[in-house]
């Protein structure tokens, strides 16, 4: 994700470009910029697969929630996908991406999930209790790695996280500002 990636959303506040906005919408951080990522399209079964656009087109796709691909950024992530029974905590993720001279690679890792009690994390525009999940990856190159997913402990669904892409990768990190699902609507942030 280059530095025009803040296209027109170059306002410090992303709680309140989110707030002014009637459409879904993530908070993303990556490679010193952040952005407010604006949904283009979900598709797939539920819509478990979600394309998100920046001002300067930059895209991001999330699959239930996680990374999958990324396009406009400086590197691109190609796919990301986890194989093992959903639900487990023990599974295998598989990276396939592209550096910016247009060189190819794959990886595969061993990973792990280990979730805590949820408790109380600020949103860009609510408060929800989620529970923090660390994954642990082992990349078959002999690199190790560590994300963090904010999940709902019920549902189980995602919304937020702190990853690297691939091994040695570049990090994103992305909140849900606006849901797209259907859901409560959530208490408003309330200034203590």
């Amino acid at each position: 994700m280059g530095e025009t990636v803040l296209g027109f959303w170059q306002s410090p506040d992303l709680s309140s470009q989110a707030a002014a906005l009637p459409y879904a919408s993530l908070a993303v951080k990556s490679e010193g910029n952040e952005a407010l990522m604006v949904m283009a399209h979900s598709a797939g079964e539920r819509g478990r697969d979600t394309f998100w656009q920046a001002g300067d087109y930059a895209t991001l796709h999330l699959r239930d929630g996680i990374p999958m691909s990324t396009m406009g950024f400086e590197r691109t992530l190609l796919g990301r996908w986890i194989d093992g029974e959903p639900g487990s905590d023990h599974y295998l993720v598989h990276a396939h991406w592209q550096d910016a001279a247009g060189q190819e690679y794959q990886d595969v890792a061993t990973a792990s999930l280990t979730c805590e009690t949820a408790q109380s994390m600020d949103l860009p525009l609510t408060v929800l209790a989620l529970e923090r999940c660390v994954e642990r990856l082992e990349w078959q190159g002999g690199t190790r790695s560590r994300g963090e997913l904010w999940r709902e402990p019920v549902s189980l669904r995602i919304w937020g996280g702190d990853m690297a892409l691939w091994p040695d990768g570049q990090r994103v990190t992305w909140q849900v500002a606006r849901p797209w699902w259907s859901v409560e609507p959530p208490a408003p942030k309330t200034s203590d």
